[in-house]
C-alpha cells in the first residue's frame, strides 16, 4: 500500500517517449564489478518484511529476501521458493478452495548456508499474523484459519495468545511442505503471498538480535544480495549473495543512496554518480528538448491512481450531491495539456489502466462540465458558491502536490465559486492527521497496487469495515457487492462484481479520481536486462534487480 506521504507525483510521457528496457543487447560487454547505483529518495523505516511498507523499504527487500511467489513481468504469478504455483489441478488447492499446499525448491538456502524450510514459513506466517507486530499487512492474511482472532487479541495473556497462534491453519508438513488452512475460499489468497510481507525471516536470528536483527552484520536473508552495509540517512550496499540457492546476480554491488531531493538527485545522475534517476516534476519538457538525455527517458508505468478524498463525516461533503458538482466541476484535462504541457492521463474512474476491471468509461459522468456542475451545487443549496462552508485541502508538501493543490485551489473558485483553503503537511504529520485520523476536509491521495487485483483498490479503502477507509464512505450496495466478489472464485464472475462495486462507489461520489499516475526517470546507457512491472516500489524494475548488469 502506498498513500500520498509516500508519493511523488511524477506524471506520464508515454504517449511521447517510449523506452524499451527489457532484456538488452547480448553482444554488451558486461563490468560486473562496477556497483549498480540508485536512488531510495529517504532512510528506509524498517528492513523488516512483516513490519515494511514503503515503496523504498520493498524496493530493498525485494534484493534480500524471497518468499513463496512473485510476479513475472505481466503480473502473473511464478514461484520463487515454492517449487509451482498451488492451482486446482495440480493438486495445490482443494477443491473448495481452503487448503493451500506449497511445496519447496531443492537446495533453497539462507545466506549464511544453513538449509531454508517450510518451518521457517509456518514461524513467517504466524509472525505476520502476531498481534505484537501487527504489520501493515497483517489483516491481509485474516482470511487463514484462526488468523483474525489472534491477530485482533494484542490484550489477551499470553497463554490465550500462545493458544490461538498454536491454532492458526499454518503447518510445516515436513521440511519441503507448508499447508496453509483458510476460514473462507479467498481467491486473491495467493497474489497476498506474493507480497514482500511473505518473505521468510528465521526465528533463531529474530530472537538473537531483537530490532536490531535486520542491520548490517547481523541480516540473515533468502535473496539474491546479502546487506553488508547500512550507513543510516546516507547509503545501503548491498553484495551478492554467495550462498543463493538461484541464478547468480549479474552485478555483484547495489549502492542504494537516500537522496531526498528530486532536483539533487537528477544533478547526481548528470554527475554520473547514478545510474537511475527521478524526472523532477516541472521538468519534463526541458528534458524531452535536450537531444542526450530525451534519449534516457525511461518510462515506468505503475498502477497507480490519484484522487481528491472527501471527508463524508464533516460538512459540506457529507452531501452527495455537492461531491458530484465538485467531481464535475474539475477540469483534469488543463492540468495535463496547460499544466503539464500535455503529460499524464486524466482520470474520472478509480481502477488504472492495466489492472484487471479497468473500464474507461467509469466515471464519464463526470466528465468536465462547469455549468452542470454549477446547477448541482446550486440544488445542493449554494449557488454560485454562496453560504459554502470554510473547507481546506490537505496534502505532502512535496514534488508537484503543491502545484496540483493550487491547480484545484483555482479550479474550485472558477467553475464553483468555492473558496478553498491549502494545508500542506510533512509526511509524518499527513500520515497521523489523514491516514490515522481523518482530520481533513479534502485531501490528495495516491494509491498504488500491492496485487494487481481491483480489491486492493476498492476493498481496502470503501468497504465499511476498512480501517483505511479514510473518507468514512458507508454503503450497503458496495459492501454487498465487495462481499460476494471477495469471495468468488470464477474470475470473470468476481472481476465483474467488483466493476459493479467501483461504478456504486463513483456514482457515491467520496472521491473525484484526478489522473493516472506513471513515473519517469532517466537511465544510464550502460545500464542493461532491466524488467519492468506494474508493482514495482521506489526503483523501477526492483522485482529482477538481479538480472540487471552494467556496460563500462
Amino acid at each position: 500500500m502506498v498513500l500520498a506521504k509516500q508519493f511523488v507525483a511524477i506524471a506520464g510521457l508515454l504517449a511521447l517517449v517510449l523506452i524499451v528496457a527489457c532484456g538488452g543487447d547480448s553482444t554488451t560487454t558486461q563490468s560486473p564489478d562496477s556497483p549498480i547505483r540508485l536512488n531510495l529518495g529517504g532512510e528506509p523505516n524498517t528492513l523488516d518484511p512483516q513490519l515494511a511498507s514503503s515503496r523504498l523499504e520493498i524496493s530493498v527487500l525485494r534484493q534480500l529476501s524471497q518468499g513463496l511467489l512473485g510476479f513475472d513481468q505481466d503480473l502473473n504469478l511464478t514461484p520463487l521458493v515454492a517449487s509451482a504455483v498451488p492451482t486446482v489441478g495440480n493438486g495445490g488447492i482443494t477443491a473448495d478452495g481452503l487448503i493451500y499446499t506449497f511445496k519447496l525448491k531443492d537446495g533453497v538456502t539462507w545466506s549464511d548456508g544453513q538449509p531454508l524450510t517450510a518451518g521457517d514459513f509456518e514461524y513467517t506466517f504466524k509472525r505476520i499474523l502476531s498481534p505484537d507486530i501487527a504489520g501493515p499487512y497483517s489483516a491481509m492474511f485474516t482470511a487463514i484459519k484462526g488468523g483474525e482472532d489472534y491477530l485482533m487479541a494484542p490484550d489477551a495473556e499470553q497463554s490465550i495468545k500462545d493458544s490461538l497462534r498454536d491454532n492458526l491453519g499454518i503447518n510445516a508438513a515436513s521440511d519441503d511442505t507448508l499447508v496453509i488452512t483458510l476460514v473462507a475460499p479467498n481467491p486473491t489468497f495467493l497474489q497476498k503471498v506474493a507480497l514482500v510481507a511473505g518473505a521468510p525471516v528465521r526465528q533463531d536470528v529474530v530472537e538473537q538480535f531483537g530490532a536490531a536483527w535486520t542491520e548490517a552484520g547481523n541480516h540473515v536473508g533468502n535473496g539474491p544480495y546479502v546487506l553488508t552495509e547500512w550507513v543510516h540517512q546516507d547509503h545501503i550496499t548491498l553484495e551478492a549473495n554467495a550462498k543463493y540457492w538461484g541464478q547468480a546476480p549479474m552485478q555483484n554491488t547495489i549502492q542504494f543512496s537516500m537522496i531526498t531531493d528530486v532536483n539533487a538527485e537528477l544533478t547526481a545522475y548528470k554527475a554520473g554518480d547514478l545510474d537511475i534517476a527521478q524526472i523532477p516534476p516541472g521538468t519534463e519538457s526541458g528534458i524531452l528538448g535536450d537531444a542526450n538525455l530525451s534519449e534516457q527517458v525511461l518510462a515506468a508505468s505503475q498502477l497507480t491512481s490519484l484522487a481528491l478524498f472527501l471527508n463524508l463525516t464533516v460538512e459540506p461533503f457529507d452531501d452527495p450531491m455537492v461531491r458530484r458538482a465538485i467531481a464535475t466541476g474539475i477540469d483534469r484535462s488543463s492540468w495535463t495539456e496547460k499544466v503539464k504541457n500535455g503529460v499524464g492521463e486524466s482520470a474520472t474512474g478509480w481502477l488504472p489502466p492495466g489492472l484487471p476491471g479497468y473500464d474507461a468509461s467509469v466515471g464519464s459522468a463526470y466528465d468536465f462540465n462547469a455549468s452542470e456542475a454549477r446547477s448541482m451545487l446550486a440544488e445542493a443549496g449554494y449557488p454560485e458558491g454562496e453560504g459554502f462552508p470554510d473547507i481546506s485541502l490537505t496534502y505532502v508538501e512535496a514534488g508537484d502536490q503543491g502545484l496540483m493543490a493550487q491547480f484545484l485551489q483555482a479550479q474550485l473558485l472558477e467553475n464553483l465559486g468555492i473558496n478553498m483553503g491549502l494545508t500542506p503537511l510533512d509526511p509524518p504529520s499527513y500520515g497521523q492527521q489523514v491516514i490515522g485520523g481523518r482530520q481533513f476536509g479534502a485531501t490528495l491521495l495516491a494509491w498504488s497496487a500491492d496485487y494487481p487485483d481491483p480489491e486492493n483498490f476498492l476493498a481496502g479503502l470503501f468497504a465499511s469495515d476498512s480501517f483505511l477507509d479514510i473518507t468514512g464512505y458507508a454503503s450497503e450496495e458496495f459492501d454487498r457487492l465487495a462481499g460476494m466478489a471477495a469471495a468468488e472464485l470464477d474470475q470473470k464472475i468476481r472481476i465483474d462484481l467488483w466493476d459493479q462495486a467501483h461504478q456504486v462507489m463513483i456514482a457515491d461520489a467520496p472521491i473525484a479520481p484526478f489522473m493516472f499516475v506513471e513515473q519517469y526517470f532517466l537511465m544510464s546507457p550502460n545500464v542493461h536486462g532491466l524488467t519492468l512491472t506494474g508493482v514495482d516500489g521506489a526503483i523501477p524494475g526492483d522485482t529482477r534487480l538481479a538480472e540487471v548488469y552494467l556496460s563500462p
